[in-house]
């Protein structure tokens, strides 16, 4: 996953060509060196420097005119490049080229940002019209993490760090590294004396999941639960704040659904109510547990199915951008029994179980939908125990 580099070659440390070159983030060779970079089979040459970072070698024909006198044996690198794989001007550095491996795009990439003349200077940076900027002046440009890169942006000079790169299929222990594609997704950083202000990130960094962009706790009208909300949005939530198609890439599994279990009068109703109204997707549908039941043969099964119809339908038709729905069970331990306790010689409970399950962790999974069921007797939801919820703490878990 990191990469095919040939053996390497020394080359001499100078500046780039020009001024206006250094914005670039490019290294830039003579002519003769420019094709011992070149990654077969397509129009990228790319660098391994310094064991560091690997960078786009450049020699286009507009800057010609800026290299007639240029050596060969040398690369330019500007004062950000150099600093960070610690050489000056004059310097020997090894230069091997870099073949990228197949699967190479970034999914996702977090940026931190900076001025590159630090100072009193405030400034308010929008994160979606930054973000499509650097993807058209970087693109099919390698990134690794802890790399600088300086850049021009409406008139000011910024540096941003790589702070994280996230490639689908890369192992923990590769280094994070990665190509930005017109499809990568970029986070922004800055920290509180940078002087920077990021502008729409929420807007940038997620989906319409939510139905205002900001909400508190306390217009939801849920006073005192408020280590137990954070808990369901961290592990319910956040794989779906990032778009479907950053998720699909890193492979993240989103959660199907949760349980919300304590005594009577703990607030499970009213958070699972208010968890609904929040949500930006269908209108949740409320079922009352006992209300699923039915006398006759297969109409209970056919119940089951029917709440998730509409979830089916939109799946079908409109794949990752479906809405998310929302179904909330209340006293869920009436359906839900574990399967094989209740002889009754129907089998129904084990059917509903197996009619639930397959709905939603079954072949044909949905990857829309959010199952939120409550119940004070959580003992009997054996085959429901990898919902439930904890509180950190470890004591009465979320109610």
């Amino acid at each position: 996953m990191a990469g095919r580099s040939r053996s390497s070659m020394t080359m001499t440390v100078t500046n780039t060509p020009a001024k206006d070159l250094a914005y670039t983030n490019c290294a830039y060779v003579s002519p003769s060196d420019f094709r011992q970079f070149a990654v077969p089979g397509s129009n990228l040459a790319l660098a391994l420097v310094g064991d560091v970072f690997v960078l786009s070698i450049a020699y286009p024909s507009h800057i010609n005119h800026h290299l007639n006198n240029w050596n060969c044996g040398q690369i330019g690198l500007n004062a950000i490049q150099r600093r960070h794989a610690r050489v000056s001007t004059g310097d020997p550095v090894s230069v091997s080229r870099f073949v990228p491996p197949e699967d190479f795009n970034i999914a996702l990439l977090t940026l931190e940002l900076e001025f590159v003349k630090k100072g009193n200077k405030e400034e308010q940076v929008d994160a979606i019209v930054l973000a499509q900027k650097i993807r058209e002046r970087f693109i099919n440009q390698v990134m690794t993490a802890g790399q600088r890169v300086t850049f021009e942006f409406i008139g000011n000079g910024y540096i941003f760090t790589v702070t994280q790169v996230a490639v689908e299929g890369q192992d923990k222990t590769d280094i994070e590294r990665g190509m930005l594609s017109s499809d990568s997704y970029i986070v922004f950083e800055a920290s509180n004396s940078s002087g920077i202000k990021i502008m729409n990130q929420r807007e940038a960094a997620s989906s319409n999941i939510f139905r205002h962009k900001e909400f508190n706790l306390q217009s939801l009208g849920i006073g005192g639960l408020s280590n137990e909300f954070a808990d369901i949005f961290r592990r319910a939530f956040a794989s779906r704040v990032f778009p479907p198609h950053v998720a699909s890439k890193l492979g993240v599994k989103h959660v199907k659904g949760m349980l919300l279990y304590g005594p009577p009068g703990t607030g499970k109703t009213l958070m699972a109510r208010q968890i609904g109204k929040m949500l930006n997707g269908r209108d949740p549908k409320i079922v009352n547990g006992p209300e699923v039941l039915s006398k006759f043969v297969g109409e209970t099964e056919k119940n089951v199915r029917d709440l998730f119809a509409d979830a089916e339908q939109d799946q079908r038709s409109r794949g990752d951008q479906s809405d998310l729905h929302v179904i909330i069970f209340d006293e869920i331990d009436a359906i839900c029994k574990s399967r094989g306790s209740t002889r009754d010689g129907t089998g129904v409970h084990d059917s509903i179980v197996n009619q639930l399950l397959t709905k939603i962790d079954g072949v044909e999974a949905l990857n829309n939908v959010l199952l939120i069921g409550m119940t004070n007797r959580k003992d009997l939801l054996s085959s429901f125990e990898a919902w439930s919820f904890r509180s950190p703490s470890g004591n009465q878990p979320s109610r």
